[in-house]
């Protein structure tokens, strides 16, 4: 515990003074700590004036809707994002895991859906072996599983797309039973209520932190580093498993690729909520801000009939901001 309160310490030090040395203004901490959803409130703004059909409530849900599943994976990268690793692996976890769930479905066995769960905790283990213990750089191993686990879905269904006859959890991604709210919905909120008290509540949330903070302090303070690593790609794969049930749950199947899409989203959407990519600030209520962002700006374009190609690259620019915010809130120590 004087490890934490150690680091918490030089941490809460770091944001009174600047990159040089120097004391930063309280306004500037505050400017870059408020920037995510300063961003957020100005789109919601600007998408409203825009078209009456943006702030109504049947498109609210259709946001919350459509950014669960991204919820779900952007929890997952922020847990390793925080450490000042990361996760590429996360949407070919969910896809392999949620095409062995179709599979075992195919074959009458749905009551198996379930191991996907089990599977993505050990492809996510897979991963913090390699990196805490075979020391293999984060972004190079995970790049590498990408491709493996990518392979091993589309082996599974012929490169194919697959349908899916699961009642329950057609029901628990498509229907709406509580307050009228979609049931993935509460899904993604449950994930995140259960991240949020992982990292924020737990000692081994406080490990994350400070190994984000400075790795090598943190070995010579005396923390399991290898051990929190290892346990850290396990809960990033878990919940990438947890994301690949809701995904073939929300399309009613699989399809070759259908992780891919959230590679970088998941990514931009921590980056964008303002978690550091080099690790130690931010968190999952943040990335709550950032999976939002992305969704504002998907759904009002798709409502504005923005040009599909114009689109990625207005994502493009987006992202590029929330980085150069991100990098400033580093320099400034900024943090949760």
């Amino acid at each position: 515990m004087s490890v934490v309160k150690e680091h918490v310490n030089a941490t809460d030090a770091s944001v009174l003074l600047g990159a040089r040395g120097t004391a930063s203004s309280p306004w500037r901490v505050w400017g870059t700590r408020l920037l995510p959803y300063a961003l957020m409130i100005a789109l919601i703004i600007l998408f409203s004036a825009i078209t009456p059909a943006f702030l109504t409530l049947d498109n609210v849900f259709n946001i919350l809707r459509s950014s669960s599943v991204l919820m779900v994976l952007a929890c997952a990268s922020t847990v390793v994002i925080l450490s000042g690793s990361i996760d590429l692996s996360v949407g070919a976890v969910a896809a392999l895991t949620g095409t062995i769930a179709v599979v075992f479905t195919a074959n009458g066995m749905p009551g198996l859906v379930w191991l996907a769960l089990p599977i993505g905790l050990a492809c996510g283990l897979l991963n913090g072996l390699l990196v805490a213990y075979a020391k293999l750089p984060s972004f190079l191993t995970t790049l590498g599983v990408l491709f493996i686990f990518n392979g091993l879905a589309l082996r599974l269904t012929g490169g194919s797309a697959q349908s899916m006859n699961q009642p329950f959890l057609d029901e628990a991604t498509n229907g709406a039973a509580v307050l009228g709210i979609p049931n993935i919905v509460w899904w993604a909120v449950i994930a995140f209520g259960i991240m949020a008290t992982v990292v924020y509540r737990t000692p081994f949330g406080r490990h994350i932190y400070a190994i984000g903070g400075n790795e090598r302090v943190a070995r010579l303070s005396g923390l399991p580093v290898n051990r929190a690593k290892f346990w850290m790609f396990g809960l990033s794969g878990l919940f990438a498993g947890i994301g690949g049930l809701l995904l073939i749950g929300q399309g009613g199947g699989s399809s070759p690729g259908m992780g891919d899409v959230f590679l970088l989203n998941a990514i931009a959407a921590v980056v964008m909520g303002g978690t550091a990519l080099n690790g130690g600030s931010g968190g999952p209520a943040r990335t709550v801000v950032g999976v939002l962002t992305l969704g504002i700006v998907t759904n009002g374009m798709t409502l504005t009939q923005v040009d599909p190609n114009y689109q990625t690259v207005i994502f493009g620019v987006i992202v590029l901001f929330a980085v150069l915010v991100t990098v400033r809130r580093s320099e400034t120590g900024v943090v949760k």
